[in-house]
């Protein structure tokens, strides 16, 4: 029976570990499909799960990698054949599934879907949760009528995948960006991306309950205190799409900014997101949304081997852009 490596977060009694295992492949069950992973990605999700920050996985031992690419190997459902290049990303994997650190991985055929023509193994996972991410926060602003008129848009996290993938997506549909960064030495980083400004926090941020009208809107990586700010810096009947919570997962705000300015908190998980939305968003992401800047976003590739290492750098922010595995 043949054998692959697989890497593994385990609790026990509480206790969290992480190791390289050999595991064997097994008859596919129901609706799976066997994938030879080809390219899987690291989010801060997956960091938060590798070193134990926050407990990501619903077992005691599982496979995390929130997003994978590969090749189909065996399927037993007709819209997968052996020989597919498929691609999944969120629907459970690494968090009720076990996910793309691995060699193989059996995936429920509903949460599968073929790479879109214009994308390739990799180029799929350079985008990956993250890109789909920001791509799916993009759509339900523009649902809410913003408008590029309106003025700039606000990315916070803006040196992370999601938030590296918002500004250059924005920018290529003509929306003027905004990204906010603590670090001076992401600069050079966020003007090739397509920041057309950058500010450093706290800068332009009062501590009032209503502060000066700023942006027409925002994608938030962060949370807490400056999405806090952030509210109450948008300008009438603009949208704030929270994605994360890099900083804080909780949020003391004043109303003032809703129903005086009309400003709406939009909220988005790529996670949950309806299995039959995701092929529109992917081919999105293949032509309209494709990201002008991969390889600058794509800032290292790393294997199995170093995902502990990269997840530690993640997780304290010495990470610019996206951090591709390459599996095989």
């Amino acid at each position: 029976m043949k054998s692959y490596n697989s890497l593994n977060v385990k609790y026990n009694k509480n206790i969290h570990s992480v190791s390289l295992d050999t595991k064997y492949l097994r008859e596919l069950k129901k609706k799976e499909v066997l994938v030879k992973i080809k390219y899987s990605s690291l989010n801060y999700k997956d960091a938060l799960s590798v070193t134990g920050k926050s407990r990501i996985i619903r077992n005691d031992n599982m496979t995390p990698g929130l997003d994978l690419s590969g090749i189909v190997v065996k399927s037993n459902v007709k819209k997968f054949s052996k020989g597919d290049k498929v691609l999944a990303t969120g629907g459970g994997l690494g968090e009720t599934i076990d996910g793309g650190f691995s060699e193989y991985a059996y995936i429920p055929s509903n949460i599968l879907q073929h790479i879109p023509k214009n994308l390739s193994l990799l180029s799929s996972m350079q985008i990956g949760t993250a890109g789909f991410t920001a791509a799916i926060a993009i759509e339900k602003m523009l649902l809410n009528n913003q408008k590029k008129i309106c003025g700039p848009i606000l990315v916070s996290g803006a040196t992370g995948g999601v938030g590296s993938f918002a500004i250059n997506i924005l920018n290529k549909i003509g929306f003027e960006t905004i990204a906010i960064t603590r670090n001076k030495n992401s600069i050079t980083y966020l003007k090739k991306i397509g920041a057309d400004k950058i500010i450093m926090f706290p800068d332009n941020f009062t501590d009032k309950l209503l502060n000066s009208k700023l942006y027409a809107g925002s994608i938030d990586n962060v949370g807490g205190e400056l999405l806090d700010l952030i509210i109450k810096s948008i300008k009438d009947n603009g949208n704030i799409v929270s994605v994360g919570m890099a900083s804080k997962h909780t949020l003391n705000t004043s109303v003032f900014p809703l129903i005086m300015r009309g400003v709406n908190i939009l909220g988005v998980s790529s996670t949950n997101y309806p299995n039959i939305k995701r092929e529109a968003i992917w081919k999105k992401l293949s032509y309209k949304y494709k990201p002008k800047n991969l390889n600058i976003i794509n800032t290292k590739n790393i294997s199995l081997n170093e995902i502990e290492k990269y997840s530690s750098k993640l997780i304290t922010g010495k990470m610019n852009g996206r951090i591709v595995i390459k599996i095989h």
